[in-house]
């Protein structure tokens, strides 16, 4: 067999090989995006029927490169004679035209059975329900049945089914949390709906996949699962006032601040009764007056702050929530998040005569650590 003959039936196995090698090594069964390390029933049914579907091609691939290897083996032209002449062969075609159509049914079956296992929504009495509403670039949560509201974090029970409403405000996104579930669509003016359920306590990544304009790579979101004892204190927690600030403190100068140049956009109080069905009005307002004038509006919605202190990243799960990188925040937002409409739309960044000094800066800062509830809470969990 000459070299060029050699080239031509080996140099294409060894592409597909080293491709599925690259792919493996980059799997990342322990990173924080993975699917291979399912931690929720959804997560693993979909891993188990990829799995099966991949193994399924890796050995057609192997049957039909080896027929491939072996028929140019054995029938390699060997001197200058023509071989015999045929048209067709009923046996073959037959063949590889059932062969795959039984692939397909194979593969099928259980592609089917786990669309309406995880299509079906469990029983919703039985069941938390979670709205989740994207916005460019951070994702809002509502609990509309202990009226809570908060912004890119999704906090859940273990082992208790959750439902998730799930829509958009102004562009379509879409909602993903790798270990615990596939991605949904998160449309305009249409509801999706995903259950989720999570086997053990920690915290898990979430993140926009779909393009949503120029920040939709810094759209991301924690899930933080709780044990049932400590998602019931979370709920609690979200229901109690801030500890009382001394007055002429730091974080009183910074209340002050944040009150002045922020809180038309961003809610910091809704532990307050009724103050749920007020931040929904007041988003959907925000939404409305910036619709208005898209370019120069001085409001538009914006992730709501109750019990900001917390949380435990700034800018849509992008940084650590601390002093230091909250009060970078604060000074420019695109040295963190380029595109946000905070600072296209924030006086503070528009007008010369409401610029923030640094230390005002540090004071709003201080204020939002501040906000939390007026108790102590000691549970920790690490990341999945």
């Amino acid at each position: 067999m000459t070299k060029k003959k050699l080239k031509q039936i080996f140099f294409p196995l060894f592409n597909s090989l080293f491709l599925i090698f690259f792919i493996s090594c980059g799997f990342g069964f322990d990173s924080p995006m993975s699917t291979f390390d399912a931690q929720g029933p959804v997560a693993q049914l979909q891993k188990d029927l990829f799995l099966f579907v991949f193994w399924l091609a890796v050995v057609v691939f192997f049957l039909v490169e080896g027929a491939i290897l072996y028929a140019s083996y054995r029938y390699r032209q060997k001197d200058e004679k023509l071989p015999v002449q045929i048209h067709g062969n009923a046996k073959l075609e037959l063949m590889w035209t059932i062969l795959p159509s039984i692939i397909i049914v194979i593969i099928a079956v259980p592609t089917v059975m786990g669309i309406w296992k995880t299509q079906v929504m469990p029983d919703e009495e039985k069941s938390i329900i979670v709205d989740s509403i994207g916005h460019q670039w951070w994702f809002e949560f509502r609990y509309p049945e202990e009226e809570i509201v908060t912004a890119n974090e999704l906090h859940i029970p273990e082992n208790k089914d959750v439902i998730v409403n799930i829509e958009s405000q102004d562009v379509i996104h879409s909602f993903w949390i790798p270990k615990i579930a596939g991605k949904i669509d998160m449309v305009p003016n249409h509801q999706n709906k995903l259950w989720i359920k999570a086997d053990s306590p920690g915290i898990y990544y979430g993140q926009c996949a779909e393009f949503c304009g120029i920040a939709h790579a810094l759209m991301k979101f924690r899930v933080v699962v709780h044990t049932k004892e400590d998602f019931e204190e979370w709920k609690n927690d979200m229901r109690t006032p801030p500890a009382a600030l001394n007055p002429g403190s730091e974080e009183d100068e910074g209340r002050k601040l944040f009150i002045g140049n922020c809180s038309m956009c961003h809610t910091h109080d809704s532990y307050k009764k009724a103050a749920y069905h007020k931040e929904i009005q007041n988003q959907s307002n925000r939404w409305e007056e910036w619709k208005k004038d898209k370019e120069y509006s001085a409001i538009v919605s914006a992730p709501n702050l109750t019990h900001f202190g917390n949380r435990l990243t700034i800018g849509a799960g992008l940084k650590e929530n601390n002093l230091e990188t909250l009060s970078n925040w604060i000074e420019n937002p695109d040295n963190i998040k380029i595109g946000t409409r905070m600072k296209n739309h924030a006086a503070i960044y528009n007008s010369d005569d409401q610029f923030l000094t640094s230390n005002e800066i540090d004071q709003i800062a201080k204020y939002l650590l501040s906000l939390k509830p007026d108790r102590v809470s000691v549970t920790t969990y690490t990341n999945k």
